[in-house]
């Protein structure tokens, strides 16, 4: 009886001892398996460091690459735009064609037929993108304050091209400089850009590319310290003048300008939703053509700004002087006159415009200007062809724009010009014009 539970414990122990030889097998397989499987994770992680290194490498290898292809210094910043705009303008003049096509891209009063020659009107239909533009600039911060750039083209006045194949029209420069904001609200500015002299802020939102007849209107190289609201500037020089040549009227330009610049000074101002600007020019004018020679001093005076009334406005402009010459209404008139004994004689001269602009709704709005010029010519035994010089021009513009996405516009103007000359003869034309425009 007793031999049983002896056998019953052999055969458990046996058993065990079985299963603990068993155990310690799959222990085993399972341990030799977790050293495959690490010594695989070890490989990947090797492997992967010496891509990682690698790739490192590349990138050095690559950002050296982009640091000497750098076209400027690092940490300047770049920006592109424009617009593409499509200009199409139905033309009437009351007195004959105009002896320049010019006027058929914007509205240049001086170029606006009067009577005493063909007689009878004449029309003519444009279509042109000339008025495209793009500009590129860039703005790096330096030690010594910001410094920024600016390049800007459009395809007005350029030749290069005709309107029976291709429109293949040349660009042309705007602007380019260089812009040193040195200190808060103080900064130093050389290169092409708008004349000092000129509000730019003040033109109308006409479809012309110009505008009023009464504007001022120039750019020009020139270098100018702006310094809060004061603006001093020295501009590039040129002198446009009337010659009596045999009782006949002529000109002469000159551009190899012996004097100082036209120099500037200009106050911006300020006072709750107007905004203002005071500008006054004085400028040498001279001429030599080897028999004769002089020059004279001259001024202009310029009060323009723009009032808000919500999202309407009204812009003015007001320019008085002696010496506005080129600088008004596109050199509506020149700058002066030269006498029988050969000096330089000033004319007095002046021009303006108003202009409002309505918000009919966050899609539609409408500018209506009106505006004028006006130049005191001599008398006829002053100047003998004094009666073919240009006495006074205006103009009214009435445009209406519908802007159905951000800075997609199409809109429709309507233009109404006269020119009238000191012997009593005049002209005038109307445009009916429309453009599709959108900025990038």
């Amino acid at each position: 009886m007793r031999i049983k539970p002896i056998a019953a414990a052999l055969l458990t122990l046996g058993t065990l001892s079985t299963a603990s030889l068993s155990m310690a097998g799959e222990t085993e397989d399972r341990i030799a398996e977790l050293e495959r499987q690490l010594a695989e994770l070890k490989s990947l992680v090797s492997a992967n460091s010496e891509a990682a290194s690698v790739a490192r490498e590349a990138t050095v290898v690559n950002a050296a690459d982009i640091e000497e292809a750098r076209p400027s210094k690092k940490g300047t910043k770049f920006q592109y735009g424009g617009f593409i705009q499509l200009d199409m303008a139905a033309s009437s003049y009351s007195e004959g064609k105009p002896g320049n096509d010019l006027i058929e891209d914007f509205l240049v009063p001086s170029l606006i037929p009067v009577s005493g020659g063909s007689g009878s009107s004449y029309s003519t239909t444009n279509m042109h993108a000339k008025t495209s533009r793009f500009f590129f600039t860039t703005a790096t911060d330096t030690d010594a304050g910001k410094i920024s750039t600016r390049v800007e083209l459009d395809f007005l006045l350029g030749a290069g091209g005709d309107e029976r194949i291709s429109n293949s029209w040349n660009s042309r420069l705007r602007h380019a400089f260089v812009k040193w904001d040195y200190d808060e609200g103080k900064s130093l500015l050389a290169g092409q850009s708008w004349s000092t002299f000129f509000n730019v802020g003040a033109l109308p939102n006409q479809i012309d590319f110009v505008g009023p007849v009464g504007t001022l209107f120039n750019r020009q190289p020139q270098i100018r310290w702006t310094m809060g609201g004061l603006q001093l500037a020295a501009e590039n020089p040129a002198t446009r003048l009337n010659f009596d040549n045999g009782g006949s009227l002529s000109t002469s330009f000159d551009d190899f300008h012996e004097g100082i610049p036209d120099l500037v000074a200009r106050y911006n101002g300020n006072m709750g939703g107007l905004s203002w600007s005071a500008a006054g020019i004085l400028r040498e004018l001279s001429y030599d053509n080897g028999a004769q020679d002089d020059s004279q001093m001259g001024y202009g005076l310029s009060l323009s700004g723009k009032w808000m009334f919500g999202k309407d406005d009204l812009r003015f402009m007001f320019n008085y002087g002696d010496a506005l010459g080129r600088y008004l209404g596109l050199n509506s008139f020149n700058d002066g006159y030269v006498d029988a004994s050969g000096g330089i004689q000033t004319i007095d001269q002046w021009g303006g415009f108003v202009s409002y602009q309505h918000y009919w709704s966050d899609q539609w709005s409408s500018s209506f200007t009106l505006s004028m010029s006006a130049a005191d010519n001599p008398g006829g035994s002053d100047f003998a062809p004094a009666g073919s010089l240009a006495k006074e021009y205006q103009s009214a513009h009435a445009s209406l724009w519908y802007s159905p996405a951000p800075r997609y516009s199409m809109g429709g103007e309507y233009i109404f010009a006269t020119k009238e000359m000191e012997d009593g003869r005049d002209g005038d034309m109307s445009r009916l014009q429309f453009a599709v425009k959108y900025a990038f």
